[in-house]
């Protein structure tokens, strides 16, 4: 067993690097006045986002329990724990591509401002949401490829 944990571990730590920052980013960018406490937003909207942040924490506490407390059948647990993670992603990608259907937007006027990139002189604005969804989504592709080869 110790030899599957060496195996394991760096897929592991990207996992739990996934699942930490899917609950830790929205707590600290959603419970503000940019969100949860928004004085545009209606109390109903304000109440589901403080409903999502906390149901989306205690994925991530299920999916770090799954990737670190000894289990009987360990493989299946980070595999679990790693598609877990993908149905983070995989709502936050139908959501984005659905957003015409019920007027929705990544941000708000009064919301996280965007990332600015400067690429050979041509500046770059990027959506705070859009970049760090996908950056997980691509560490947590790494830690597949990773178990998978």
């Amino acid at each position: 067993m110790e030899t599957l944990y060496d195996e394991l571990l760096l897929p592991r730590l990207l996992f739990s690097l996934v699942a930490f920052m899917i609950s830790a980013g929205p707590i600290f960018a959603d419970f503000n006045k940019t969100h949860a406490t928004n004085p545009l937003w209606t109390p109903h909207a304000r109440f589901h986002v403080v409903w999502q942040v906390l149901s989306q924490t205690g994925i991530s506490l299920v999916i770090l329990y799954l990737l670190w407390s000894p289990a009987a059948d360990y493989l299946t647990h980070i595999w679990v724990a790693a598609i877990l993670n993908y149905v983070w992603g995989a709502s936050f990608y139908a959501t984005l591509a659905t957003m015409p259907i019920y007027g929705g937007a990544l941000k708000d006027t009064n919301g996280i401002k965007p990332f600015r990139f400067n690429i050979f002189g041509t500046v770059y604005l990027v959506d705070t949401n859009l970049f760090g969804g996908t950056i997980l989504m691509i560490v947590n592709t790494i830690g597949v490829w990773l178990l998978v080869n």
